[in-house]
């Protein structure tokens, strides 16, 4: 992965520091690794810069966040991480926290739009413009005439796969029903229960909807399973390819290049590029994207059609809502 760019507005000049002989740098995962999903992809992205860059990497997941603290407070320097990058907008106040007691350090937000400081990079994956792609696949694949959205959680990180969703699935058919459900709408536990997810999936296919957009991180394997119970039920799955999961349910996925800002972020780190500030990346930029199942690419046509208007209507939609705008 070496040399990958993507292309995005920093706001602020990088600030100067000194690297230790061997840098350090932490991260933060959303849930435990093997989701096959949002944090495996975040994941590939730290194993690439480790195979080409040296420094030592420190992983975190929920179960052990709380040992952070204290090793940011080391008072080794090599022991001491230089960058921290954490995946997932739970993480925001932490961040912020963390950043202020600590500001020789640098922090890489993923997806926690609005943090970004001196020493924060707010680094946001915008996901209306694929999710959009999403809703004009779901509408054209749908026998049924209803589709539907299931997330992790309520946020305004989600707000843009269900809105995306919405609009494409409208716009490709004004006619069609849209169901948005959450997994827990107000717990990050959402993302990693498939026994809900699979509860709320199956509600759905009961009720006549035939394509399901699944944004619950790993709890959309529950959703795999409802939909692998009965013929006729398809997946549109999400932040990887998740095509293997389902080769005969998965129609294609909205892919999130998280691996690309991860590796990115600590290249920039170990050549002294590191910049904080707010910086929003989408589809014009080739943050995310929908990758198909080859045994449903025949729907790629379609689809691909639409990829011009749903860059325009991700323009137009940040554009009406307060935060930073894409790059």
């Amino acid at each position: 992965m070496a040399g990958i760019v993507i292309l995005a507005a920093v706001l602020v000049l990088p600030v100067q520091q000194e690297m230790p002989a061997t840098p350090v740098v932490a991260i933060v995962y959303g849930s435990e690794k093997g989701d096959l999903s949002y944090t495996d992809a975040a994941y590939e992205g730290l194993a690439a810069a480790l195979g080409d860059f040296p420094f030592t990497a420190r992983e975190f997941t929920p179960s052990n966040l709380d040992a952070l603290p204290g090793v940011l407070n080391s008072s080794s320097q090599k022991d001491k991480p230089g960058l921290v990058i954490s995946v997932g907008y739970q993480y925001a106040k932490l961040n912020r926290e963390l950043a202020a007691q600590h500001p020789d350090v640098r922090f890489l937000a993923i997806d926690q739009p609005g943090i970004g400081t001196e020493n924060i990079r707010a680094y946001e994956i915008v996901s209306y413009g694929d999710s959009y792609l999403a809703g004009v696949l779901a509408a054209t694949a749908t026998r049924s005439g209803r589709v539907g959205i299931i997330m992790g959680a309520r946020s305004s990180v989600l707000d843009l796969f269900r809105d995306g969703f919405l609009d494409g699935a409208r716009a490709a058919n004004s006619s069609v029903v849209v169901v948005p459900a959450y997994v827990h709408e107000f717990s990050t536990e959402g993302f990693t229960d498939p026994i809900a997810a699979r509860r709320v999936a199956e509600g759905m296919y009961a009720n006549g909807t035939d394509v399901i957009y699944l944004c619950a991180g790993f709890s959309n394997m529950g959703g795999f399973d409802a939909a692998r119970n009965g013929p006729g039920r398809y997946i549109i799955g999400t932040d990887s390819d998740q095509s293997p999961l389902g080769p005969d349910i998965v129609l294609a996925s909205a892919v999130k290049r998280v691996d690309r800002v991860v590796y990115n972020g600590i290249a920039d780190y170990l050549n002294g590029s590191f910049a904080g500030g707010n910086v929003a990346a989408g589809l014009k930029e080739g943050a995310n994207g929908i990758v198909y199942n080859p045994a449903f690419a025949f729907y790629r046509e379609t689809v691909d059609a639409c990829e011009e208007r749903a860059a325009k209507e991700e323009e137009r939609y940040l554009a009406s809502r307060s935060g930073p705008a894409p790059a």
